[in-house]
Formats: C-alpha cells, sequence, structure tokens
C-alpha cells in the first residue's frame, strides 16, 4: 500500500480542527498552530512572527522528512498559497497518495464570527484584513487541488 498525504485544509474558522483533527487519521501529523502555542508558552494568543518562522521551518522540514522515509503523514493548512500542492508533487513523485479534505462556511462573516469566538475563549486570531486576504487565497487556491490532489472532499460547514 502506498504511503499517503492527508492536508486538512480550509479558510480560518472552518473547523478544520474541530472536524477533522488530525490526531484522528493515525500517522503522524504537524500543525503549526498547535506548534506555535507550544513554542509561545502554550499561549495562542501574542503568537510572534519569529515564532511563526520557526514553525514553519519546523512544518517544511517534518513534511520533507515524511516524504524522504515514505511514511504516511496529515497536515492542516488554509490553502493560503501554493506550498501545500508543491508538497503534494513531491510526495506524489515518492509514490504517495494525496488526499485533501476541504472546509469552508458560507461566507466571510460567518468565518469572522467563529474567529472572534475562539479569540475571545483565548484562542488564535487575526486581523480582519489578514483573515479575508487568506480567505480569499484559500477559496481561489480550491479549484487547484481538483486537479492536483488524489481525491478532495469538500465540506460546507456552515449551521443547519
Amino acid at each position: 500500500m502506498s504511503p499517503g498525504m492527508i492536508s486538512v485544509a480550509g479558510p480560518p474558522g472552518s473547523g478544520k480542527s474541530s472536524i477533522f483533527p488530525l490526531s484522528s487519521f493515525g500517522v503522524p501529523y504537524f500543525n503549526a498552530d498547535d506548534r506555535a502555542a507550544e513554542r509561545n508558552g502554550g499561549s495562542y494568543v501574542g503568537i510572534s512572527k519569529q515564532i511563526r518562522v520557526v514553525v514553519n521551518r519546523e512544518f517544511e522540514a517534518f513534511v520533507l522528512e515524511c516524504i524522504e522515509r515514505r511514511r504516511s503523514f496529515a497536515i492542516e493548512t488554509t490553502l493560503r498559497s501554493a506550498v501545500t500542492f508543491e508538497q503534494a508533487a513531491l510526495a506524489k513523485a515518492a509514490g504517495f497518495t494525496t488526499e485533501m479534505r476541504y472546509l469552508a462556511l458560507r461566507d466571510f462573516a460567518m468565518h469572522l464570527e467563529r474567529i472572534k469566538a475562539r479569540a475571545d475563549a483565548g484562542g488564535h486570531s487575526a486581523s480582519k484584513t489578514t483573515l479575508r486576504a487568506t480567505y480569499e487565497s484559500s477559496l481561489a487556491n480550491l479549484p487547484r487541488a481538483i486537479v492536483e490532489m488524489d481525491d478532495l472532499w469538500v465540506y460546507d460547514n456552515s449551521p443547519v
């Protein structure tokens, strides 16, 4: 059986960690927000850019090591950039299957509401400008997943 790269993707506040916790896949995983909080003394509040830079390097090293060792793995991403597709191409070239579970809500306002509630409870957040840019980039990158991932599931996680 081929090793697999599992990506749980979607804009901030879409419910990625709640609906598809990376630990549930039974493979090594990396969640950059959780790792940044670890490096920030256990707090999701006030994570510095320096910590984010270090965590992004750790994230990349984790993915490359899993590919090199041909070990299945799971990651979480907002899909705001092409890096997940670049990693998936490397994984596929090494014989991995790639899958993505993409979650989003009906509109940006719903995402913003959830992020505000999360921040009020001590979770991570960002400025409205950053969140909107990430939301728009994530949705703009979704069509690429249709072409480049072996399997793709898209979920509307809006309240009923």
